[in-house]
């Protein structure tokens, strides 16, 4: 694989060795798909690891395209043809919700029912009414006599006319149903109520408990059990062969398929149902999840009686080091090159220039990443931008394909923090024209005060604690000046390393901690005025870091 004479070959317009989305990546995706142990796990469908958590452009969402392209039977589900907005447009449960009934029950239950049709539809192939009344026929033949199964033959009679159709049409009948009950609960009890917050307002607080208390027993009395028992059919009499594998695969929940509030209770019910369904054996059911949408669950819904650890076993974290992504890189620019630049396969070392001041080519580049493939392919195709119409990739054209790829990245990482951090590109430009690495005690009370007269500006709630502390230390009294001063320090320099921004070593004792190792941990109230903050190469360029 020696490096040979290009002169008959250039670098043309438009190449790259795929795109930022897996969804669009297809060509590349299906040729140089690089497993480095986690589609194993998740094609086995006795592991238990089947919520794919990871940072945005980590490969979650390429790991359920590749078992799609694999496994015969695959059911997608898209969160936006849920028709979940249609729930939290509804009256009638916004109304019991700000009374303080709780829904969880119901949530639950509609993942279970939508998830147990789409695997009855799918094995059965139902898509007439031809189809499913032989569904039905071999059930009865297959339950006949067993007495305690019958609730389940029960609760699918009740929807046998609904089988067929999609699944939106379901969710919203299903809706509908629990909105009938909860209304003539009321209704038969306590007359003229209107379901809506002025409603709401004008009731006393006694007839808010009678009704809250009649909403609380119509939402415990909803089929669970019934359900749980359809659960036992699948399990014991339907999906007994484990030969024959099926997958449900959800992806793309931290997109706007339904408001925030709602979407953080649905995906608490979703990780409880994949637990509960883990009982259908030949049946695994496949969900990916960003890391901070996983902790934004985890941190609203925690009043509901959720509970991390119950559920780690079902977490599946993807993360790469280098060495795999220099074997992604190599086997990208291979598809894309072979047999136009040689007869023979081309790798990552035979198109960049052996080193780039005192280091190889794919080291000054990886560097350059947050270790997520996205970073490595789009930091690639911006030097092949560069390179267009010339015969090879120089030094210069990757250090003018980094000025671009820095502000690039940025740009990324302010769009996926956008929700939890709304104001991370005013938190990143304290950096601007600083040292690589430098003391937090350099940071001074002048340069800060400008970022935290706007910050505090913005409201308290809702914002992260970042703009909090901006707001204690803009109103605290001159005595307590200094305290406030250090823990806005402290705060913003801690968002900034769980973005992966910058890493901190909080004694001369210690190591550089990067949120990336897993076996570090950190806490604002660890940084120190002596600790020292290391700036991350992905930001030099834009920032105008001094790197000397």
């Amino acid at each position: 694989m020696a490096r040979i004479p290009n002169s008959n070959f250039v670098f043309k317009k438009n190449m790259s060795i795929g795109e930022a989305d897996a969804e669009n990546d297809h060509k590349f995706l299906k040729e140089c798909f690089l497993d480095i142990g986690d589609y194993e796990i998740l094609q086995d469908i006795e592991n238990p690891k089947s919520i794919v958590i990871g940072r945005t452009g980590v490969g979650k969402s390429a790991l359920l395209e590749q078992i799609e392209m694999d496994c015969e039977r695959v059911i997608r589900i898209e969160p936006e043809a849920l028709a979940l907005r249609y729930i939290s447009n509804s009256t009638i449960l916004n109304f019991f919700e700000g009374l303080g009934v709780s829904l969880d029950i119901f949530y639950n239950l509609l993942w279970q029912h939508t998830l147990v049709v789409e695997l009855i539809k799918n094995k059965y192939d139902i898509d007439s009414e031809k189809k499913q009344e032989s569904f039905f026929s071999l059930l009865h033949s297959k339950l006949n006599g067993d007495k305690k199964k019958q609730q389940a033959l029960k609760y699918i009679e009740e929807w046998q006319d609904k089988f067929w159709v999609d699944t939106e049409t379901r969710i919203k009948e299903f809706t509908d149903k629990l909105e009938e009950k909860l209304k003539c609960s009321i209704d038969s009890k306590i007359l003229d109520v209107k379901f809506t917050s002025e409603g709401s307002a004008l009731l006393s607080e006694e007839l808010k408990s009678e009704v809250k208390y009649y909403g609380k027993k119509v939402v415990s009395d909803v089929q669970i059990e019934k359900l749980a028992k359809i659960i036992k059919v699948l399990s014991e009499d339907i999906f007994v062969d484990h030969q024959q594998k099926t997958y449900i695969l959800i992806d793309r929940l931290d997109e706007n398929w339904v408001d925030d509030e709602l979407r953080y209770k649905l995906i608490r019910a979703l990780i409880e149902t994949i637990k509960k369904l883990r009982k259908i054996n030949p049946v695994k059911i496949i969900v990916t999840l960003r890391t901070d949408l996983l902790n934004r669950v985890l941190d609203k819904t925690k009043d509901s009686g959720f509970q991390r650890e119950k559920y780690e076993s079902l977490f599946l974290y993807v993360s790469w080091n280098k060495d795999q992504l220099k074997k992604l890189l190599d086997k990208r620019i291979n598809h894309l090159l072979k047999y136009q630049y040689t007869n023979s396969q081309v790798f990552f070392d035979d198109v960049f220039p052996p080193k780039i001041n005192t280091i190889s080519s794919s080291e000054y580049i990886l560097d350059r990443t947050l270790l997520r493939p996205r970073d490595a392919i789009m930091f690639v195709n911006t030097c092949l931008l560069e390179s267009q119409e010339k015969t090879q990739i120089t030094n210069s054209s990757i250090q003018l394909a980094e000025k671009k790829y820095s502000s690039d990245r940025i740009n990324s990482l302010k769009d996926e923090w956008f929700v939890e951090h709304p104001y991370l590109d005013k938190y990143i430009n304290i950096f601007v024209n600083r040292k690589k690495s430098f003391k937090v005690n350099t940071i001074t009370e002048n340069e800060l005060e400008p970022l935290i007269t706007e910050l505090a500006g913005f409201p308290v709630e809702n914002n992260d604690i970042v703009v909090k502390m901006a707001n204690l230390y803009f109103y605290c009294n001159q005595i307590n000046t200094n305290t406030y001063l250090i823990k806005f320090i402290q705060n913003i320099l801690y968002v900034l390393y769980k973005i992966g921004i910058v890493g901190i070593k909080v004694d001369r004792a210690s190591s550089v901690r990067w949120v990336h190792d897993r076996t570090q941990d950190l806490i604002p109230e660890k940084i120190e005025l002596t600790s020292s903050v290391y700036i991350h190469k992905i930001l030099w360029r834009t920032l105008a870091i001094d790197n000397r």
